[in-house]
């Protein structure tokens, strides 16, 4: 009996070590601070800027289709690699859309942002930006 008991805790002291001992993977978040390249077809000087804190995204966008400038803002959240804003124009171009929504998941690497939006004219496309810096 005393040796059944013996073996016993010697199998849980086993047991306990080897979950400690086992390497955790804990993913690091990937920085998404900094200006983005608009790579979406037809459009030129296209860039980006996103700022997060903490979880809050801050996005700023200026683009050029045809000549015509385009800038909207946004602001929105991240929740894990996928980031989710609403933006507002404030220098539409005629036809556009004056608000949406991005949803973009960030690439394995950290250099690709690709997804979709939804427009207030009901209209939704994929959209994807590169980093620049």
């Amino acid at each position: 009996m005393k040796n059944k008991i013996y073996f016993f805790l010697l199998f849980l002291i086993a047991i306990s070590n080897f979950g400690y001992s086992q390497e955790k993977s804990i993913s690091k978040k990937i920085d998404i601070n900094g200006v983005w390249e608009d790579i979406n077809s037809g459009v030129q000087n296209a860039v980006a800027i996103i700022s997060e804190q903490n979880g809050k995204i801050i996005f700023s966008h200026y683009l050029e289709w045809k000549g015509q400038k385009f800038v909207e803002s946004g602001i929105g959240k991240r929740v894990g690699n996928t980031i989710i804003y609403t933006v507002d124009v404030t220098l539409p171009i005629e036809g556009w859309a004056t608000q949406g929504e991005h949803t973009l998941t960030l690439s394995e690497d950290g250099n690709r942002l690709e997804g979709t939006f939804t427009d207030n004219k009901k209209r939704s496309g994929s959209i994807a930006f590169k980093r620049i810096r």
